[in-house]
């Protein structure tokens, strides 16, 4: 009797890694049959498996996969089983993200923006929500209305050239990603908020300290990402990606009293707050000859699109 259960037990497990076998052999044959430049795809992870394996994040293991294309337009990757193509040539990528990006506008990336608000914003949301949200906003970046807020960014530039006088005078090392860091922390609070919280001369500022929190690098959100990034549906479905609400809160709350605080003390400013309460005002003034499509942009817009979160590794970039 237990002859017999082992042998089935074994032709069982033989038959599925048989199936799995072919399965991910057709899978991975998908760029070789249309002739599109692939490399070798491992099972069952495909072309992710340094992401997984040795600590790197998805941008780190595409940067990677991207130079392995050297010479060509464009390559075939696997993202797990799915075949996601790469490209490289600049004259592909306009026609893609111009031309015809109204077949391109998916994020690749499911949200629930009722559930995670800070999800809800240009980054992350694709087709018509995309659409509406940015027509709403486009206002607000035109060339004149970023011209504002120079003033701003020179105010920011001199408190950095204070901050590293002293560390120049004296020959000290600099960790120059921490202080670019807290640098764009204050250049993002103010010309957000028109908060003054002074990252540079107080690391420790609370704006600071949330601010981190949603970028603070775990091991757990980093196979977050990597599920969210080759398994849309069931990151979405397991509610991966998604801020503690502590931070959704301290955010969002901080918002709605921006705006709260500006329309009841009749509070203007030039910085990108302000832009967005004119916007949902109507009361936006646009130059002619530049896009005056003014949208009707509410307040939870505005909570999910203020400038904070990823922006600093753009600015410290």
């Amino acid at each position: 009797m237990l002859d017999t259960y082992l042998l089935q037990l074994s032709v069982l497990f033989a038959i599925a890694l048989t199936a799995i076998y072919v399965y991910f052999k057709a899978a991975f044959s998908y760029w070789q049959k249309r002739g599109v430049p692939s490399l070798k795809p491992k099972p069952p992870f495909g072309d992710l498996g340094d992401a997984i394996f040795r600590g790197k994040s998805v941008r780190q293991a595409v940067t990677i996969l991207y130079k392995e294309f050297d010479g060509q337009k464009f390559g075939g990757i696997y993202n797990f089983a799915s075949p996601t193509l790469l490209l490289r040539d600049p004259e592909i990528m306009k026609v893609v993200l111009v031309q015809d990006f109204d077949k391109f506008h998916s994020r690749g990336m499911l949200i629930n923006e009722e559930r995670d608000p800070l999800q809800g914003n240009l980054v992350t949301l694709s087709g018509s929500k995309w659409k509406n949200l940015r027509v709403k906003l486009t206002p607000t970046f035109t060339s004149g209305k970023m011209k504002m807020m120079f003033g701003t960014l020179v105010d920011c530039g001199r408190e950095l050239q204070l901050c590293l006088e002293p560390l120049a005078h004296k020959g000290e090392t600099v960790e120059v990603k921490d202080v670019l860091a807290r640098y764009s922390t204050d250049i993002i609070a103010s010309c957000a908020f028109g908060i003054q919280c002074n990252c540079l001369k107080n690391p420790d500022a609370d704006f600071r300290k949330w601010g981190r929190k949603i970028l603070e690098p775990t091991l757990m959100r980093r196979l977050a990402r990597i599920v969210q990034f080759a398994f849309p549906s069931l990151a979405l479905r397991l509610r991966l990606e998604t801020p503690p609400d502590d931070i959704s809160n301290y955010f969002i709350n901080m918002v709605k009293n921006t705006v709260e605080y500006r329309e009841t003390n009749g509070v203007k400013r030039n910085d990108f707050m302000d832009l967005m309460i004119q916007l949902k005002n109507k009361t936006l003034e646009v130059p002619e000859g530049e896009d005056s499509a003014l949208g009707n942009l509410d307040i939870d817009d505005m909570k999910t699109n203020a400038p904070f979160g990823k922006r600093n590794h753009y600015l410290t970039f």
